[in-house]
């Protein structure tokens, strides 16, 4: 049977697995995190800063019109 985590899809894929309990060492690639609890500090860089959003609606009808005067030819 192999493995529960990792199916290759085609012959020669590399093998990343990122499930390992809780083991953490130099031989993961990327870490997932999530923030759960604020501390009492903040950490520079991280939760003080907004992003804007980087990517537009994709449907026309979902992006609001800028002058309700111009009709859509």
């Amino acid at each position: 049977m192999g493995h529960s985590c990792y199916r290759p899809r085609r012959t020669g894929g590399r093998k990343r697995k990122s499930v390992r309990g809780c083991t953490v060492d130099a031989n993961l690639s990327v870490l997932n995190l999530v923030i759960v609890k604020k501390g009492e500090k903040d950490i520079p860089g991280l939760a003080d800063t907004t992003l804007p959003h980087r990517l537009g609606p994709k449907r026309a009808s979902r992006i609001p019109p800028r002058n309700h005067n111009v009709s859509l030819r």
